[in-house]
């Protein structure tokens, strides 16, 4: 029995360091077309509020223009 896979089980996000890798891994499969842009915004606004909570959002800094950065920097 194999569990279903889930963004989640493919990005898992714990904490700062695997938010971070986990936007870097987002960013290059958006890039190499194996995921949406829709599925990538999901994966960096879930590293967004991981960041936010470790006050490090400065770590998703190279999406400075997508939706989800400018919605965490108005706060």
């Amino acid at each position: 029995m194999h569990r279903p896979l889930t963004m989640e089980l493919i990005f898992p996000i714990k904490d700062e360091p695997s938010a971070r890798l986990m936007s870097l891994k987002a960013e290059c499969l958006h890039t190499a077309g194996v995921i949406s842009e829709r599925e990538e915004q999901a994966v960096l606004g879930r590293a967004a509020k991981a960041l936010a909570v470790s006050d490090c959002i400065q770590a998703v800094s190279w999406h400075d223009e997508t939706p989800v950065y400018a919605a965490m920097a108005a706060n």
